[in-house]
């Protein structure tokens, strides 16, 4: 689907993508991204699923991270995590548009793999605080890897915290400040080498908005519906999305 010849479906895909995706979010508070990116693939090429999602990747975890408790100290308690991360996205969001859409389906496929085991099968390990630092580098570290080329650095960004076994608010403004912060750098990236153009920033911004309604929807339907049950039906949903993309990645790639 071409974003010049086809801006009413793309406008329709945006608008409906975010909107479900700003309802996951707001329920289970996080999964944005993820939600947002795997609906658009079905429809478009990864590359540009990639630079539709800057905008509102951006703008929702900015709107989160308002809403922090006390943001300063959030920065200061996790300026490894955030230090790292920003350096390697900065240098691995500029090998997107390289390494071509079967490569950044498969990296963004298994990362969505990866979500979903450690969602459904539960993160038992519990982190020593004296080692926050340890982690904090080694798990910021592999977000930016991952999260350059693929925009889904809020997997490690979950792993952590769920070692850390933070409380709930707490998850949900640092995980808006580490998904923010790493946007920065993500941004620089992707506009450098085209991935993220400007005719699509009106499509984004309609992101935006959609993203942010329908996270105040999921929040108000948060105690209406059984987050576990939502959650459960969510992942299948990225179980199967997923797979489809690893085998359309192979089949693309001549590898079966």
């Amino acid at each position: 689907m071409d974003l010049t010849n086809n801006p009413n479906e793309i406008f329709i895909l945006i608008g409906f993508a975010y909107f479900i995706a700003g309802i996951v979010k707001g329920i289970i508070g996080i999964g944005l991204p993820t939600t947002a990116i795997t609906i658009m693939t079905f429809f478009i090429s990864p590359l540009v699923a990639l630079g539709l999602n800057l905008i509102p990747m951006t703008v929702s975890n900015i709107w989160q991270f308002s809403r922090a408790d006390n943001p300063k100290k959030v920065m200061q308690n996790y300026k490894y995590f955030a230090f790292f991360l920003v350096f390697f996205i900065l240098i691995t969001s500029f090998f997107a548009n390289v390494i071509g859409d079967n490569i950044v389906r498969l990296i963004f496929s298994f990362a969505v793999i990866m979500f979903v085991i450690i969602n459904f099968f539960g993160f038992n390990l519990k982190m020593n605080a004296k080692h926050d630092k340890f982690w904090q580098s080694g798990l910021g570290t592999l977000g930016g890897l991952i999260g350059g080329v693929a925009s889904i650095w809020a997997v490690p960004v979950t792993i952590y915290l769920l070692m850390k076994n933070v409380k709930p608010k707490q998850f949900v403004d640092v995980s808006g400040f580490l998904i923010m912060i790493g946007c920065i750098p993500v941004s620089i990236g992707y506009i450098a080498t085209g991935v993220f153009q400007p005719s699509m920033f009106v499509f984004g911004a309609l992101g935006s908005v959609a993203a942010i309604l329908g996270f105040q929807l999921g929040a108000k339907l948060r105690d209406k519906i059984d987050p576990k049950t939502f959650k459960n039906l969510l992942l299948l949903f990225f179980s199967i999305a997923a797979f489809k993309m690893v085998i359309q990645s192979l089949l693309e790639l001549n590898i079966f």
